[in-house]
């Protein structure tokens, strides 16, 4: 093609201009960075350390946040306790005195009565470990970073939510066997929370109180029979294999919702490409929470399909009166909300359309829910370590982590 000079000069002259506007919109891009004063802030888990399944999630999250910042954001970890317990981390984290904390919401029923009463939605679940993990985990996620009732709690108290996970169903793990109504009636079950303790009064059982440092002495002694807990804590945690080898896989409700919060100030402080950034992480750890809650349960699971250290037993009798109770539960809830929860049945219908989007999308990657017959619960767990939760993990991300951003 030939140019003519006034051509030429024309093209050279938008090829400028284009290089000029690129420069300075990536030097616009940066500039936030440059913005960003150096700052170390500080993290408080009371659940355990680096190498438990929450702390190796936020330490990669940390990582990641720290790399995308040049290291002007840096971090220091304060595991076990150590700088804040279970029930002072809303608080400590409100103040300042850490500037991020895992919050179990039933700890603060006063402080946090959306949180608390969203925990009651831990009832609707399957009991299948797969799909409590990652579709009841998925729902409760997407409900706590979109709550305006539950948000605005948190706000109220200087923090803001960064993610939030759910644990497998709860079991019976006991120091005797129970194989009907019967063999349960009159058995004492360590339950802290009504979404656990009224499934067990259901079943004829007396809920017990005690703490978990003792939990395990109280069961070798017989102070109590059965602890309302995840089977994981057969290999992990108190390691209950042999003070409670009856593996009673009666479905109770999952613990809804550990929620990992930030101090509001903070977080205010922070340019929007970050938060932008810390939000896409978010997502991201609670994912690779959901792909430890397997990993930890399928060690648990060589144990129960090994079948001779820990003994399944049959729960069909158990089953159907644990199914009803949280059934009822669930479809109570609603009456017990909060006031500042608005229109409270839609909430609770929201959710459980919610599960079953979730759970309908595992069922298309090949998971579908397992039966609670020994047999199924056994090949369920020992199919955990095969799961491939990457299909789920980009759905989620693809449809919800936008709305998200700012």
């Amino acid at each position: 093609m030939k140019y003519t000079w006034p051509s030429i000069g024309a093209s050279i002259a938008a090829m400028v201009t284009g290089m000029f506007v690129a420069c300075s919109s990536a030097s616009a891009a940066e500039a936030w960075l440059e913005q960003l004063e150096p700052r170390v802030l500080k993290l408080a888990d009371f659940s355990g350390d680096q190498n438990a399944n929450f702390g190796a999630a936020m330490v990669e999250w940390e990582n990641a946040i720290t790399e995308f910042t040049g290291g002007k954001i840096t971090f220091e970890n304060y595991w076990s306790s150590s700088l804040l317990k279970a029930t002072d981390t809303l608080q400590g984290v409100g103040d300042g005195v850490a500037d991020i904390g895992l919050i179990i919401p039933s700890y603060y029923p006063q402080q946090l009565p959306v949180g608390s009463w969203l925990f009651g939605l831990g009832a609707a679940l399957s009991g299948s470990t797969v799909h409590d993990v990652a579709a009841g985990g998925a729902t409760a996620l997407e409900t706590i970073l979109t709550l305006d009732a539950l948000t605005e709690e948190y706000a109220s108290h200087n923090v803001k939510v960064l993610q939030g996970t759910s644990t497998p169903a709860y079991n019976l793990l006991c120091n005797k066997p129970i194989d009907s109504l019967a063999d349960a009636g009159g058995k004492r079950a360590r339950a802290i929370g009504a979404v656990w303790s009224d499934t067990v009064t259901a079943l004829g059982m007396t809920p017990v109180s005690i703490a978990w440092n003792e939990a395990y002495e109280g069961l070798q002694r017989g102070v109590f029979d059965c602890m309302v807990i995840n089977p994981n804590q057969y290999v992990d945690g108190l390691i209950l294999k042999d003070v409670a080898p009856e593996y009673i896989p009666v479905t109770m409700a999952q613990l809804q919702a550990s929620t990992w919060v930030i101090n509001l100030d903070v977080w205010e402080s922070f340019p929007v490409e970050l938060q932008n950034f810390i939000t896409r992480e978010n997502i991201r750890a609670a994912y690779n929470i959901w792909k430890g809650y397997l990993k930890i349960e399928a060690g648990a699971g060589d144990l129960i399909a090994e079948g001779k250290v820990v003994r399944t037993h049959d729960v069909s009798a158990l089953e159907p009166v644990a199914m009803k109770q949280r059934a009822e539960s669930v479809a109570a809830l609603a009456s017990k909300a909060p006031a500042t929860v608005t229109d409270a049945q839609a909430v609770v219908d929201r959710y459980l359309e919610r599960i079953a989007y979730w759970t309908g999308a595992l069922g298309a990657e090949g998971y579908p829910v397992a039966e609670r017959t020994p047999e199924a619960i056994q090949k369920a767990f020992a199919g955990l370590r095969d799961v491939d939760l990457s299909g789920f993990y980009k759905k989620f991300d693809g449809e919800v982590t936008p709305t998200l951003l700012k």
